[in-house]
């Protein structure tokens, strides 16, 4: 029962002076006294006394610590001597007096009784602050000193401190909550007597106004001991002072259909007032050009008129006060159907009555995977395109073509979104006709024997007082690439338009260029010429036209057998293995820099060599940068290099050709760098079922985490795989959907991460990756 709470009831202190206090109140006991007497009995007060003494009570009343009064009674004295003492001075008597907040019994012995020499004082604190009690002990003895809250005994525990150094007597709490309102008293204990002292605390609560309302409030009081112990703030209470930002509504990740107003509302509450921004790629936006922002105190709204693709990106929007900051973000993804086929459909392996008609992918897909072409003709007797048939691939035998005229064709890609708008057209070709030596007539006429030429970087002519520049073959961050005719030979070659403003920009280029002009080898790409301007180098190289590598293995009319993989092996280590006899490392070893000659044969060619690095007289090489799926371990911790370098990426691209599958690849950088750097991978998927013991070994000698234990490229060529002769090897058909599957899924995460830099930082023991686009 709540003692206070009925004798709060009963007084009127509002109302009655501290004369009619001291007259009319009705005897109160203070039951704590009482109980800590046990029944101990005293002289009746003098009739000084402040109290009245009822018949067998001996006990005074502290109208104090019953009502929570504040003031001292004017009969009481700095020591805390009520008058009571005063009028019996000189006699033994055996009293409890709870006056002034100080309860001392007289014993007759020999020490002197403990003494609060410096009392608690009554504090208010604001909820959530700390609240510190004090006071000053005098014992010569050890004393036991208790708190209690309200009467219940207060214990230590990690949100409630007690101390007692030196006679100084101190209880904390960190946060003051209004459970911890109330009277508290501290009590010491020795051989000699017992004191107290006690206190009003008042936990104020900013939401109430007025100083009476403040006083008027009724503390709360813990139900149990385990609340006095433990003090747990109520599950939902609201911020009283203000709060940060919060968002009540926001979208999730967004697709649009291309052309479709897209409209991006948050809402949001707070302590105002709260500033909104948004943010594309953690850029503020510009309103303007079809988009606008409109805000108010509780939501923002960001609206685009039309979604196109320049639009797709991370929308971020940051909220602010006073408080804090609070962000959400979203994925816009517009889509759309296909861009047009990337390059110019090219003709290749004409015949009487027959051609290969092959392509390239679109640059952007639409934001959703290319499902098949849809291939057009037209002819100089017909003068209108016609369709000519439906692929999943990236070439077509195009067959029955009758010889007494010219055709043109041209592709489209198509999605689930719909049918993208047609490519350039390929040039007219005829078919049936003879060239010089019986050879087939070949669109691009060009020599077999290679042209190989060192290159002096040209400043005093341009590119285009030499060559034709023509068709737009490609681009990407470097540049661009363009179809160039050379004027004196009618030559046909590749234009690599580099973007270069910074003398270290053109000093990459250059070094490149002088890489390449050591370089010369039928499985390498050349570079025949180069001019240099004001802001661009350009690179001429030789035209390649059969493709990525990759691509060209999941063609229709291709058949992936394990003896085709090593054919490509053998080409790709004897590039690699001219390329280490320089004193040169290739350190970009990837499917997109295997290009074939052609769409019909077998040959390829390595290409890019803008990360190529010499290591003849370069002491101890790190390097920082690669691409995560194929670089080696010892790039990603920043350890030397070497030739073996190499073999690991010769390694993975191995081991992805004979199964479609990738050792390392994760579902983003960080997890497939963390795969690389452990070296975890195995060959226990049912694609290897169909793979040769010689060729599990020969993949497992290169994908090794120490340097030294791989295959060089001299020990590749006497390797049992690579050295078994292929001709009565038998053709297993190697299934393709895997290697189609793992082809989708790196042209999606290719999206704007071509070439990657890798940096290091480390941060508290941990190793984090960074990646910024060349």
């Amino acid at each position: 029962m709540d003692f206070r709470g009925n004798l709060q009831r009963q007084i009127k202190p509002k109302t009655q002076t501290e004369e009619e206090r001291k007259v009319n109140s009705p005897q109160q006991v203070d039951f704590r006294a009482v109980l800590g007497k046990k029944g101990s009995q005293g002289p009746k007060p003098a009739l000084g006394s402040l109290v009245k003494a009822q018949p067998n009570k001996t006990e005074a009343v502290d109208f104090r610590s019953v009502l929570g009064n504040k003031k001292k009674l004017p009969s009481q004295d700095r020591n805390g001597e009520s008058q009571c003492d005063k009028d019996t001075r000189g006699k033994k008597i055996d009293v409890n007096c709870v006056d002034g907040g100080i309860k001392e019994k007289t014993k007759a012995a020999g020490k002197k009784e403990p003494i609060f020499t410096h009392k608690l004082s009554d504090v208010t604190v604001l909820d959530g602050e700390r609240l510190h009690l004090q006071c000053q002990l005098s014992s010569e003895s050890p004393a036991k000193v208790t708190w209690t809250l309200d009467g219940k005994l207060i214990k230590p525990s990690k949100f409630i401190v007690i101390a007692n150094e030196g006679g100084k007597c101190s209880l904390t709490i960190d946060k003051a909550l209004p459970e911890d309102e109330g009277q508290y008293v501290c009590r010491a204990e020795t051989n000699e007597g017992r004191t107290e002292c006690f206190c009003l605390v008042l936990v104020d609560d900013p939401s109430v106004s007025t100083p009476a309302d403040k006083r008027s409030r009724k503390p709360s009081t813990p139900t149990t001991e385990n609340e006095a112990k433990i003090k747990k703030p109520p599950p939902k209470m609201l911020p009283k002072q203000g709060s940060p930002p919060q968002i009540q509504q926001f979208p999730d990740d967004m697709k649009i259909m291309a052309g479709q107003k897209v409209s991006l509302l948050c809402q949001f509450t707070g302590t105002q007032p709260i500033s909104c921004t948004w943010l594309k790629f953690r850029k503020p936006i510009q309103e303007g050009q079809g988009i606008s922002v409109v805000s108010t105190d509780s939501s923002s709204q960001l609206t685009i008129t039309e979604g196109q693709q320049e639009h797709c990106g991370c929308y971020t929007i940051e909220l602010k006060n006073i408080h804090g900051v609070r962000q959400a973000a979203l994925n816009l993804t517009i889509v759309d159907k296909p861009d047009p086929p990337a390059r110019v459909p090219a003709a290749s392996d004409i015949r009487k009555s027959g051609l290969t008609l092959s392509w390239y992918g679109p640059t952007y897909d639409g934001g959703s995977a290319v499902q098949s072409y849809n291939l057009e003709m037209w002819s100089s007797v017909d003068m209108k395109w016609t369709d000519l048939a439906s692929c999943n691939s990236t070439s077509y035998n195009v067959q029955n073509l009758l010889p007494d005229r010219q055709y043109k064709f041209r592709v489209r890609a198509v999605n689930i979104y719909g049918v993208g708008e047609p490519s350039a057209e390929s040039e007219p070709v005829q078919v049936g006709l003879e060239a010089e030596g019986g050879e087939r007539h070949l669109v691009d006429v060009r020599k077999k024997e290679p042209d190989y030429r060192n290159v002096t970087i040209r400043t005093d002519v341009k590119v285009k007082d030499l060559y034709d520049v023509e068709d737009r073959l490609g681009s990407g961050k470097f540049g661009t690439v363009f179809k160039l005719i050379e004027k004196s030979t009618k030559k046909v070659w590749a234009g690599k338009f580099i973007k270069a403003y910074s003398a270290k920009e053109k000093e990459n280029v250059r070094q490149e260029i002088a890489v390449m002009n050591d370089l010369h080898h039928p499985k390498l790409v050349q570079c025949v010429d180069a001019f240099e301007g004001k802001t661009d180098i350009v690179m001429v190289l030789d035209m390649i036209s059969g493709g990525e590598l990759f691509e060209r293995i999941i063609d229709e009319d291709f058949e992936l057998t394990e003896r085709e993989v090593i054919k490509y092996m053998l080409q790709i280590v004897d590039g690699v293995n001219f390329i280490h006899k320089k004193g040169i490392v290739h350190l970009d070893l990837k499917p997109e820099n295997i290009m074939c000659v052609n769409k019909t044969g077998s040959k390829i060619k390595l290409i890019d060599f803008g990360l190529a690095r010499r290591l003849e007289n370069a002491g101890s090489l790190k390097v920082l940068f690669g691409t995560p799926e194929f670089v080696a371990p010892e790039v990603i911790n920043y350890e030397a290099i070497s030739y073996a370098t190499d073999m690991w990426s010769i390694g993975v691209i191995c081991y992805i050709l004979v199964s479609g599958l990738s050792p390392f690849m994760g579902d983003n950088d960080n997890e497939t760098l963390s795969n690389v750097t452990s070296a975890t991978w195995d060959f226990e998927d049912e694609a290897f079922d169909e793979i040769s013991d010689e060729a599990k070994d020969f993949i497992s000698n290169l994908l090794k985490k120490d340097m030294k234990a791989r295959l060089t490229c001299d020990q590749c060529f006497q390797h049992p795989w690579l050295k078994q002769d292929t001709t009565n090897m038998e053709a297993k058909k190697l299934s393709k959907e895997r290697m189609k599957k793992y082809i989708l899924r790196r042209k999606w995460q290719k999206t704007g991460h071509a070439v990657r830099a890798i940096g290091r930082l480390t941060c508290d023991g941990s190793t984090y990756i960074f990646y910024c686009n060349l």
